[in-house]
């Protein structure tokens, strides 16, 4: 499709999905033999207690209870090994729109769905637990309107891609959506103050349940309609090892990073939240009418 399209006038685009290193972690023996499992080292909240969190979170991690630390070593060893494989294809991929010339003029986004604990609080996959190892993802992005060899600490979603990449390519816009442009971001990656909130939702995969985050700045707040509430400091924290959402220092904090996010609710119509005023259901600090 490259070769085709990188010959054409017309702009295109290319979706290029792995599913690795979602699945299981069998990997060549050239990558593998790369990394010495015993040289690894291992998350530090591996042997998260996980008191005051959800009792899903516990039980989450059962079937790896009995991991041993050589074992937490060897998946990740596999775990690299397979992200190795995953840097070979899409340096053929560069290689190619370097060479066809078409390279200094094409957006390219590196990015995935979501994290994998490996190891993190005890537990492997992603299914379970709002913590930063699945939410806070890898995106790369380089091309035309973007600067050059910088890192920055805004805080975006993988729906802001849709109106960033339109803005990029100076296509029209798409209204009504529940995401914004952060192409400004993208040019000037100091300019993050107004990047600093994100909003996430989780109904339970095949296990449903309620579960809705809020980021501002360093503090994350988990609302969770199935068990209690979790408050982390990200800055003094980053681990996720102490809940602070009981702790009474951090009651006001708690209402108002509440009161925010039943604004994103609102604003977003998520109608299983906002119709949550019959009395069994108010498990929320304060509730929807503090908007």
């Amino acid at each position: 499709f490259c070769e085709q399209a990188a010959r054409q006038p017309e702009p295109w685009c290319c979706c290029v999905s792995y599913p690795s290193p979602n699945e299981a972690m069998v990997a060549s023996r050239e990558t593998f033999d790369r990394y010495d499992p015993s040289e690894l080292s291992l998350p530090p909240n591996l042997n998260d207690d996980m008191q005051q969190r959800p009792g899903l979170y516990e039980r989450a991690r059962g079937p790896w209870a009995h991991y041993s630390r050589a074992q937490w070593q060897m998946a990740t060893a596999c775990y690299y090994a397979r992200i190795t494989e995953i840097d070979a294809q899409l340096g053929r991929l560069l290689e190619f729109l370097d060479t066809s010339g078409t390279l200094d003029n094409t957006i390219v986004i590196v990015s995935a769905d979501h994290g994998k604990y490996v190891g993190a609080h005890g537990m492997d996959a992603h299914n379970f637990g709002a913590f930063e190892e699945i939410y806070n993802i890898p995106m790369l992005v380089s091309g035309p309107g973007v600067a050059h060899n910088a890192t920055c600490d805004g805080r975006v979603g993988l729906h802001d891609l849709c109106p960033t990449i339109l803005e990029l390519a100076g296509a029209a816009p798409i209204s009504d959506i529940d995401a914004r442009s952060f192409a400004s971001l993208l040019k000037e990656p100091a300019e993050s103050s107004e990047f600093q909130e994100g909003f996430a939702e989780y109904h339970g995969t095949r296990f449903n349940l309620t579960q809705r985050v809020y980021w501002d700045g360093d503090w994350k707040l988990i609302f969770n309609g199935f068990d209690y509430d979790e408050l982390y400091d990200l800055a003094n924290d980053p681990h996720e090892m102490k809940n602070l959402a009981s702790h009474p220092q951090h009651q006001q904090r708690m209402r108002g990073m509440m009161s925010k996010l039943w604004e994103e609710l609102k604003r977003t119509g998520d109608r299983t939240l906002l119709g949550t005023h019959y009395y069994p259901m108010r498990f929320a600090i304060v509730g929807p009418n503090v908007i």
